[in-house]
């Protein structure tokens, strides 16, 4: 694939002579996502963590309540993942995603997670829970962002 890449840009740069300064970039950008790169899954898993957290964090501040859909399909295209609100009266949810709803259920003070869906995607899911009158914490439900491991994988340096 990256060799009809290579070899088509040639062909292409032959016929047309020069490229511009933003054809030179996107080439670059190609060859330098075509690398080979050897990770770890503690790597992924850390990455997957740091890749969450920032796409959480984004989230938070702005729709904290997961209501805002226009908002929340565009954090979801330019981040490349899935954002989903885990509530337990979902009936439409991964058993993955209803085992982590039932943990934060019986688990207050649980923090955020990794899970692996598949050979090739992981879930990050973040609790979000409310302060009852006598100052005990209530679980209310939790973000949950699907994302590719090629995706978390690109996040790695």
């Amino acid at each position: 694939m990256k060799y009809a890449l290579f070899i088509s840009c040639l062909f292409w740069i032959s016929c047309t002579g020069t490229l511009s300064d933003n054809q030179r970039k996107k080439i670059k950008e190609e060859m330098e996502n075509s690398e080979i790169k050897k990770v770890t899954e503690a790597q992924i898993t850390e990455a997957a963590f740091q890749y969450g957290r920032q796409v959480a964090a984004i989230i938070e501040k702005k729709d904290k309540t997961l209501t805002n859909q226009s908002f929340l399909d565009s954090i979801s295209q330019v981040f490349n993942v899935e954002i989903i609100s885990l509530q337990p009266e979902n009936n439409s949810l991964r058993a993955i995603e209803k085992q982590l709803l039932e943990a934060y259920q019986t688990d207050v003070q649980a923090s955020d997670n990794i899970q692996k869906m598949g050979t090739d995607s992981v879930l990050y899911t973040k609790p979000f829970t409310r302060e009852r009158p006598d100052g005990s914490a209530k679980f209310t439900k939790a973000l949950g962002i699907r994302m590719t491991k090629k995706q978390v994988i690109l996040t790695i340096n």
